[in-house]
């Protein structure tokens, strides 16, 4: 059976964390409701700023607005995108709305990342979109500002559904349940009422993770890839706290529901981790996952479903408790963890903005394609072949990574291949860790950084150098690639190895030619920088000889590339985004 639809018998609802005009037209979104037991889908600035720039399916549609209408700006190109994608989304899932008598089949908003910190701006905003896209399975989303919770309580009370989101830390779940309570006791029908607090999850780990890898103890290290869960499992304790008792009961007794925790930021950024981990472990009663499309397919192709919330209470109690005697601060680092997502949706929001600015422009001074290819007398034996793929659902079973495209049988040259159909996904949630890894290094005086590589492993960092040059003010990229004496010699004449920081690269670990450079440059460092371990960074698979002997050495960073990814496709990889 589809694991997906097993997460029902637990309580649990998938929704997906993706919109795009196709997946609507397609009738893709329809066929997840039905093979899949899809029951939501969520919208962020992030998530659509992709859809618009990263595809052409909102094209033509721009055509006809800005012909219709040349004056509309960048924000009403937005709003009238937005709300089409919102209102044929929520006519999709009407029928999972109707059958769960208002309990699942809904579609989130998000209100713009500027009104963050403004109480009456959202509140305006809401009652805005929720008459504009007039859609009773719409859930408007408000960030857990403090100055979003009075907004909340306020439109829960005017019959407001509301997806409270950005939420990090037990204490702004209870800020956000005790709104959601409060607004029901106002409202006139509580019975009709819908909410949900999404709890992001994988980010926490993001960062805990590399404050535990600084203090580079045992104990912290036995901590990495443990805090989220276990964040998460207390979050939901108290969520069944909170919704029991006298109070919450002469509300159920008017008719209202709980407010479902949802796991936001559920796929796995560490590619060391399984990749349905957020979903396998936070499975329980009234909960709601909303998963993007790679782990989806990844959760439905080798996913596991059973009851995990209700169970290890201790150990995450535990952990947590470890995390603060080691030191670490994790209130603290959740308080960043909101600013730094307010931020990327606003910057997600801005760049919009831009790019339909530029689309806008284009259109009006009548801008037409500088290329034009024509395939001539190959045009039947093409328009075959996509009619073919067509009727055997190529597009559909390719990113869901169906080997059998190929071959009759799954052969690894296949299914261990096909990580690059989600990279950029994937890749743009480590762009934080990469950028202040950048700063980082820039600020601590690091003239040169010398690439130790070898083919796949180097080839887009060379390509990357050549084409772009140095970033003024920051370190000379070299690629060192030959182990002919000469070549050695000239970057080892180049560089004054104090300033010099070297990334050893190599997807499998074993790879001769690199391992050989590390010993030559491991030797000369030792003999002039005792703490020669910060000199070094790995770039690796998960689970390889070099993951090992870089703990061993203790250098500066590891970074891990997913497996499943061939050294030429690593391009957009950390093999080539690091240097």
């Amino acid at each position: 059976m589809n694991p997906l639809k097993e997460l029902e018998k637990y309580g649990q609802a998938p929704w997906l964390d993706y919109i795009r005009r196709s997946l609507l037209t397609s009738g893709e979104l329809k066929r997840m409701i039905d093979k899949d037991g899809l029951k939501g889908v969520t919208v962020n600035p992030s998530i659509f700023e992709k859809a618009i720039v990263g595809s052409e399916d909102y094209d033509d549609v721009l055509a006809d607005l800005i012909r219709d209408d040349p004056h509309k700006d960048a924000r009403a190109l937005y709003e009238k995108l937005v709300v089409e994608d919102v209102q044929m989304a929520a006519d999709i899932l009407r029928p999972v709305y109707d059958k769960t008598n208002g309990v699942d089949g809904y579609v989130s908003l998000e209100l713009s990342p500027s009104l963050a910190n403004d109480t009456q701006g959202s509140i305006e905003e809401a009652r805005y979109f929720w008459k504009l896209v007039n859609r009773p399975n719409l859930l408007i989303k408000v960030p857990a500002t403090p100055e979003g919770i009075p907004a909340i309580e306020i439109l829960i009370a005017e019959g407001i559904n509301v997806n409270i989101t950005l939420m990090f830390s037990l204490s702004h779940y209870e800020a956000v349940t005790n709104a959601y309570i409060k607004g029901l006791e106002k409202c006139e029908e509580p019975s009709k009422m819908a909410s949900v607090a999404s709890f992001f999850v994988s980010r926490v780990d993001a960062i805990v993770d590399k404050a535990l890898e600084d203090n580079g103890s045992p104990e912290a290290l036995n901590l990495r890839g443990k805090i989220a869960i276990a964040n998460s499992k207390m979050a939901y304790r108290r969520f069944k706290e909170l919704f029991s008792g006298e109070r919450w009961e002469r509300l159920a007794q008017r008719g209202a529901r709980v407010q479902r925790v949802l796991w936001a930021s559920t796929s796995t950024k560490n590619p060391s981790y399984l990749d349905v981990l957020y979903i396998e472990e936070l499975i329980g009663q009234d909960t709601v996952n909303t998963i993007p499309p790679a782990t989806i397919n990844a959760f439905r192709d080798h996913g596991r479903a059973q009851a995990t919330l209700g169970s290890g209470e201790k150990e995450a109690e535990a952990s947590l408790k470890k995390l603060s005697e080691l030191g670490i601060d994790l209130d603290a680092l959740t308080e960043k963890l909101q600013v730094d997502g307010l931020k990327s949706f606003s910057d997600s929001f801005d760049t919009l903005l831009g790019a339909l600015e530029e689309k806008r422009t284009a259109i009006l001074h009548g801008q037409v394609d500088r290329q034009v290819l024509r395939i001539g007398g190959y045009q039947t034996l093409v328009d075959e072949r996509l009619n073919s793929w067509k009727k055997m659902n190529f597009n559909r079973r390719l990113w869901e990574k169906d080997p059998t495209l190929w071959f009759d049988k799954p052969v690894p040259e296949i299914t261990n291949r096909l990580g690059w159909l989600t990279l950029p996904e994937m890749m743009h949630d480590q762009l934080e860790d990469l950028v202040s890894l950048a700063e980082e290094v820039k600020n601590s005086g690091t003239r040169h950084i010398v690439l130790l590589g070898m083919g796949g492993s180097s080839l887009a960092s060379e390509v990357y150098q050549k084409t772009f040059g140095n970033k003024q003010d920051y370190p000379e990229l070299m690629v060192l690639d030959s182990t002919h004496p000469d070549a050695v010699r000239s970057v080892e004449e180049k560089i004054d190895l104090e300033d010099t920081l070297f990334i050893v690269s190599s997807k499998s670990g074993t790879t001769l030619e690199p391992l050989s450079f590390f010993k030559y440059f491991w030797e000369k460092m030792g003999q002039v920088d005792y703490d020669t371990g910060r000199h070094f960074i790995a770039v690796t698979d998960p689970g390889s000889p070099l993951v090992m002997l870089a703990k061993e050495k203790g250098f500066r960073r590891i970074f891990l590339a997913p497996p499943d990814l061939g050294g030429r496709y690593s391009a957009l990889t950390v093999f080539g985004l690091v240097s």
